[in-house]
């Protein structure tokens, strides 16, 4: 089921029906703002282009509603893809937000490096050459893991206290 508060309901302009509109040529950077755009609002074709994954629509429309939102809550059993879902979102937020820091924490190490691990196997796996790209310094120690993308860090720590310095 899916609820939002009527204060928080809003009308969105369809990108497509934008783009669909230009005519002519564009500007080189006319031409990567509508891209951007573009793979924004089509967020299955963009982790299809990027990554080689194909999602589910339920997936697609989870990811779409935790970049548009400032807190999202999912509440889904066991084996739906929790994990793989913040994966995924993890470096869509990092590529059309330049500068993000994300913290992955866990009650234990071992889950929030779960989350890490998931998406360094997604970066390196056949058909993710473009997504491989945008990554680059990778620091791996024994109480925490960083990732450095598009200028910010995807990092991975323990909630419970233990090994935690800085």
């Amino acid at each position: 089921m899916w609820y939002a508060p009527e204060k928080y309901e809003r009308d969105l302009d369809s990108v497509n029906d934008k783009i669909l509109e230009i005519k002519g040529s564009l500007s080189d950077k006319e031409a990567k703002i509508s891209l951007a755009k573009f793979l924004r609002a089509n967020i299955g074709l963009t982790v299809e282009l990027l990554s080689g994954i194909k999602l589910a629509p339920f997936q697609e429309i989870t990811i779409k509603a935790m970049m548009n939102r400032n807190f999202s809550m999912c509440v889904w059993g066991r084996g739906c893809g929790k994990t793989f879902i913040a994966s995924v979102f993890c470096f869509l937020q990092c590529i059309f937000e330049p500068g993000t820091k994300i913290l992955v924490a866990g009650p234990t190490f071992r889950t929030a490096r779960f989350i890490f691990n998931n998406l360094e196997k997604m970066v390196e796996s056949k058909g993710a050459e473009l997504l491989g790209q945008a990554f680059g310094l990778k620091s791996k120690r024994n109480d925490q893991y960083e990732w450095q993308i598009n200028g910010g860090t995807i990092t991975a720590i323990p909630l419970n206290g233990e090994k935690i310095r800085g």
